[in-house]
This record gives structure tokens, sequence and C-alpha cells, in this order.
């Protein structure tokens, strides 16, 4: 087990070096093997450990790699967890991470910086990996930093456009806000157990009372981190500016890293938040009216990548308010399925893309169907398939989240979950009509020079389109607890009521569910394939977001700036330039004037001696 985990983990790693170190010296044929290589024989290690972690019976078992900080209150190893749930993450970001690093091979094909780019993907799924592998928190932050370091210079990969460099910025800057509340609560962890193993500090939470302060500010610190990394309200504004890096990034950022990180979390450290009930509802809170706010954003998008990425943030909100009801196996169901899902949108909006030079804007699309017949019914595939619309993936996955929510009482939250679906198939299908039906609204020259994406670009987007079709059915089958509930159950991540994932027994609030995203998929179709020409541009709130970027922009950077400036052009140079230069004078003047004592003159030094005699008999005297 323990070369097969260190085989998986590290392979990454040693891509990423290969390819940094050789890039100047290989070429792009050898660089997508070697890269697409690391992840396939990862992802081989992983299934394999699966295999024999399902056959042979075993438990969670830690594997320590080294001595690390071997200090009081501290004692932290660099060790490795393998459980079903780290499993089920590494073989998420394996899997999905090879089929796009498949995929680019033919998008980044023209590109000049072929290998750099590779060399940061691998980095990128090697800074997960170790994320979710992790057995100690700390181990943990290094990788969750790995991923934010990743994120900016893939985000940034085309660092010579001012949005590229300043969308990387702000993913980066954004999510230090997050990370901070995470160290927080890492030092009070340190503070509070004196480890930072996840077993541990598990099993020590018991020790204190249900609904501890300690515990629900712990849990909140953790939560902090993960709103900054899942791109949660009020540090959501990083994501839909991350879709300025290659696509296949994005689908990387979204299907299979870095905003899973935040729920993946949650759900580790599912025991300790069941300790703090007070801060789970605020999980449930937040991931709700974020799903519901990134839903209606996502309806106002003129953007085919901001669309996507809108409805991701709306997804980890659902996933999230799942947590927050403690339907954390359905929180990961969702988060499975939507890892294919999001990665089969993203890759069909990157042939779209890639094909027509970049273009982005749904306003220069329409009728492309024709031009590309294959990658129009994929993308159709992942619309009907986060929709809800059964037998695809998410209708098991989503729908079960708002059947928990349902049946644990929560029942505003569940309206929010409702509402947040119904967009969900709204906002899909208009970008999908937007995108291939219609009158074609490209330039003449443009649109005879589109045409279908190469095949090594529909392989991994196909593949993904099976997996949106059939994947549901990992936590759904008749009869008997599914596969993944099965799986999972050892680390105590089950469902409250299971009946629904067993049996094919719709309830009404499923129903509602059902009916509701195909109102929402049928409105969507009827409006922009009869009427698209005549709703003119979306309300401006919607497309505007609500206007939270302007917000933060007049309340916090405009400010900040301001602040800047004032230190720079006055207090800096008025005052601590000032200052120093005025010591320095005065240094000067004291040293001239010690100097010009000593003159040389014996009659001077005389006379000076005397002066000193009379101080200091009249001193003793008086």
């Amino acid at each position: 087990m323990l070369l097969g985990t260190c085989l998986g983990l590290f392979l990454p790693l040693a891509g990423f070096l290969i390819l940094m170190v050789s890039s100047n010296y290989i070429g792009r044929k050898l660089t997508g093997i070697i890269a697409c290589t690391t992840i396939f024989i990862a992802f081989i290690s992983f299934a394999s450990l699966l295999l024999i972690y399902t056959k042979n019976g075993m438990s969670p078992t830690t594997l320590t790699l080294y001595r690390w900080i071997p200090i009081e209150n501290i004692n932290a190893d660099f060790t490795l967890f393998i459980d079903p749930l780290s499993l089920l993450m590494a073989l998420i970001i394996t899997g999905v991470g090879f089929l796009i690093h498949l995929y680019s091979i033919g998008y980044m094909e023209h590109d000049e910086d072929f290998a750099r780019y590779f060399a940061c993907l691998n980095f990128f799924v090697f800074s997960m990996l170790l994320l979710v592998l992790a057995g100690q928190l700390i181990v943990l932050f290094v990788g969750w930093e790995g991923v934010g370091l990743a994120s900016y210079l893939l985000i940034g990969f085309y660092y010579y456009r001012p949005a590229a460099a300043q969308a990387a910025t702000k993913a980066f800057v954004v999510n230090r806000i997050g990370d901070f509340g995470f160290l927080l609560g890492l030092l009070l962890t340190f503070y509070l157990f004196g480890t930072s193993d996840i077993e541990e500090i598990i099993k020590r939470a018991g020790e204190y009372a249900v609904g501890a302060p300690i515990l629900i500010l712990l849990t909140l610190l953790y939560f902090i981190g993960a709103i900054g990394k899942s791109a949660q309200l009020p540090l959501h504004i990083w994501l839909p500016d991350a879709m300025e890096g290659p696509t296949p990034v994005s689908a990387l950022i979204h299907a299979a890293t870095m905003v899973t990180a935040g729920v993946y979390l949650v759900v580790r450290m599912h025991l300790v938040f069941m300790q703090a009930p007070i801060a789970l509802q605020i999980v449930g809170i937040i991931g709700g009216v974020t799903s519901l706010f990134a839903a209606l954003c996502a309806v106002g998008q003129l953007d085919l990548k901001r669309v996507l990425a809108y409805s991701t943030v709306s997804q980890l909100g659902l996933m999230f308010l799942a947590c927050g009801v403690g339907a954390f196996y359905a929180a990961m169901f969702h988060l499975t399925s939507h890892a294919f899902i999001k990665a089969l949108l993203f890759l069909s909006a990157g042939n779209v893309i890639h094909m027509m030079g970049g273009t982005t804007d749904m306003k220069k699309m329409g009728g492309l169907s024709k031009k590309f017949p294959k990658t129009h019914w994929l993308f159709l595939i992942g619309v009907l398939a986060l929709s809800g619309i059964p037998p695809f993936a998410a209708f098991f996955s989503k729908d079960l989240i708002l059947e928990q929510d349902y049946l644990a009482g929560y029942y505003t939250l569940y309206g929010i979950g409702l509402a947040a679906s119904i967009l969900t198939a709204f906002y899909l299908t208009r970008a999908y009509c937007l995108t291939f039906t219609g009158a074609p609204r490209l330039e003449d020259k443009i649109l005879k020079a589109t045409k279908e994406a190469p095949a090594i670009m529909l392989l991994p987007v196909a593949i993904l389109a099976l997996l949106s079709i059939f994947g549901g059915f990992l936590g759904f089958e008749f009869g008997k607890p599914p596969p993944l509930e099965r799986f999972l159950e050892e680390v105590g991540i089950t469902l409250a009521e299971s009946e629904p994932n067993i049996n094919l027994f719709l309830r009404p609030e499923t129903w509602m569910s059902i009916i509701g995203a195909i109102l929402g998929l049928g409105s969507s179709a009827l409006l922009y394939t009869l009427f698209a020409d005549r709703l003119g541009h979306p309300l401006s709130l919607l497309r505007k977001s609500f206007y939270i970027d302007e917000i933060y922009d007049k309340v916090f950077v405009k400010p900040l700036k301001a602040f800047a400036r004032l230190i720079a052009q006055i207090i800096e140079p008025k005052v601590f330039d000032n200052s120093i230069q005025a010591i320095v004078r005065a240094t000067w003047k004291i040293a001239h004037w010690l100097q010009n004592l000593q003159s040389g003159l014996i009659r001077s030094y005389v006379a000076w001696m005397i002066t000193g005699m009379v101080l200091l008999i009249a001193y003793f005297v008086s």
C-alpha cells in the first residue's frame, strides 16, 4: 500500500520537475506523453489501491513517511491517510485530471509555452493529491497552499494579457483571506490538541461538550478557509475572473481540484463539525444563499465560460447546503457527479472556443450545431445531466440533497435549493440555445473557418459524457445501499434516511424538483429558440452579478489604494524620511561640535579640566 500511495502521489510531482528542467530540450510530443503518463499511472495506482482496500476488507491506514516537526505541542509528521474518502477524491482528481491532460494536448497544440503549461498542470494535480491524502492538517495545509500557487500560475498563464494577470492576482489575494482563517484554525488546533493529526483531532473533539464555544470557533475558522477555496459568499469573486486561464485549466479547477477542497475539508472534519451545530447551520445557510445568488448571476451572463463558472459556485453551494443539514454523503455524491458533468461542460465549451479562435461571447455565437455536430450533443448531455433530468447523474445526487434537506426539516433551505436547481436548468439551456441554435451571428469569414474539434479533444469529452449519463448509478441501486454509500459508510459518511437511495420512490419534494427542472429547461428552450432576438440583454443587475465587485472596489479596494498612496506619498517621504534625515543632521551637528572641542590646544584642555573640577566641587558642596 505504501508503494502504491507514494507512486500515485509523487509521480505527478516527478512529471512537474522533469518538464520544468527539460522544457528547452524536449519536443511537444514527449512533453504530452510525460505529462499524461504520470497522471494515468497515478490513476491506475489509486484504482489498484481501491481494489486491494475493498477486496481485503482493510481499515483506514496511516502511512508515516518521515518525522517532520517533532516539537512539543506541535508533533507533526509527514503522514498520508488512506481511507474510502481519500481514495474517492484521489480517483476523481487523477481520473478526471488525466482526461483533461489528454484534451489539453489538442487544445494547447499551437501554444509556445506547451511544456510550462503541462508542468503547472502536473503540479496542480500533485498539490490536490497531497491535500486529500494528508493525515495531518499541517500537511493538508501545504497541499492547500500548493493548490493556490498552481491556480495562480495557471489562471495567469497568459501573463502578457493584463486581464489574465489581474485575474491571477485577484484569485491569489482573495484566497489568502480564506487561508488566513484556516491558518488561525490550524493554530487553534495545536493549542487545543497539541497535534494536527486528523484522526486524533476527531477523537479528542468528543471530549468537548456539543456546542462548546471553542469548537464553534474552531470549525468556523476551518469554514472560512473552505469559503475561500470553494468560492462561497463573500469570497466568491475570484472564480468567475479565473476564466482568463486556458479552458482546460478552468475544467480542472472547477471539476477535480481546488474548488472541491473546501467541501472535502468540511466532510473530512465532519465529526468535529457535528460537535458544533451552530457552525453547521452557518455552513448550510451560506451554502444555500450562495447557491441561489450564483444561479441568478449565471442567468445574466453573456460569456459562456462565466455562465459555467457561476454554475460551479452554485453547485458548490448546494454541497455546503447538504453539509449544513448533516447530509455529508449527499454532498460527496454530488461532488463526484458534478466533477464528471462540469468537466464535460467546460471541455465541450472549450471545443467551441478553441475552434473559434478564443471567442467566448455568446452574442457572437448561435447556430453552431451544424459546425459542431458532435460537440453540441455532448454539451447538451451536460446540460441535461446538471439540470437533474432523469436518469442522468445529477438527478440522483442533486435531488438527493434536496430530499435530505426536506427530510431534516430545513424547509427554507429546501426551497432555496429547489429555486437554485430550477435556475440551473434555465441558465444552462439558455447557454446551449444561444451557442448552438438559431441563426449564426458569426462573421462569415470566421464561420467558414470553424469546424468540429479534433479526435484527441472529442475522446475525453465523450468519456465524460458517458460518466455524466451513468455516473448517478454509483449512488443509486435498487433494493440495497448503492456502491458509493457502502464504500463511504466505513468513515461514517452515510445518509440519515437511505430509502430514497435504494428504491425508486419519488416523494412529493422529488417530483417538485423533477417538474421544476423540466419547467426551467422547457421555458428557457422556448424563450431562447423562438424569441432570442427579441429578449435583448439580461438585467444589468444580473449581468453585473449584483454589483458585488463594484461594491468591494468602493468599500475595500479604493480606500486601501488611497491609504497606500497616503503612505507612499506623504507618510513615508514626509514623516519617516524627514525624521531619519533630521536624526542624521542632528547626529552630524553633534559630531561636528564634539570635533571642534578637540582643538589640540593645551590651554583649551586645561580650561575644560578646570571648568569640570569647579562644577564637581560645586555639586558636592551643595
